[in-house]
């Protein structure tokens, strides 16, 4: 009876771990900067810079330090980006959010990294390989977005 009680607790705290574990990354925690939202919703609010009409939904535009409280305002959210204040290596933003890193490209001036984590609930496929996380880099200047970046960087 005692081996039952336990392997019971082991598989409810693993069942609660897998679904407690699986979200999308909160990229504000990176530090300050204009963060998107994309979804497929209406909402009015007063954290909101701007609004963008992309055909097949919109991207809204506020501060990082208002992203949560936004966030929540959605039934669902299909992409997040956040354009940085400051500096951060590419590879410490994959360290710090968990990430691996799938591919990179360099061009000119731009670089950018496809990356994935299996915590992460959404994904897009690129080159046969699941990506949740796009991290991009010109002159200096830090893009973030799951599960790729939204609009221009």
């Amino acid at each position: 009876m005692v081996k039952f009680i336990l392997f019971s607790t082991f598989c409810i705290i693993l069942i609660f771990y897998h679904f407690e574990s699986l979200s999308n990354p909160k990229l504000e925690q990176l530090g300050d900067g204009q963060f998107s939202i994309y979804s497929r919703e209406i909402i009015q609010s007063p954290l909101v810079l701007s609004k963008t009409n992309i055909g097949f939904g919109f991207i809204y535009t506020i501060h990082s330090l208002n992203a949560n409280q936004l966030r929540q305002k959605f039934n669902v959210i299909d992409g997040e980006s956040i354009v940085l204040d400051n500096f951060i290596h590419p590879n410490q933003i994959l360290r710090q959010l968990g990430y691996t890193q799938i591919s990179s490209q360099q061009s000119a001036n731009l670089f950018t990294i496809y990356a994935y984590s299996s915590r992460g609930r959404d994904f897009i496929r690129k080159d046969n390989n699941r990506i949740n996380l796009q991290v991009a880099v010109r002159d200096g200047r830090v893009t973030i977005g799951w599960p790729v970046i939204l609009g221009s960087f």
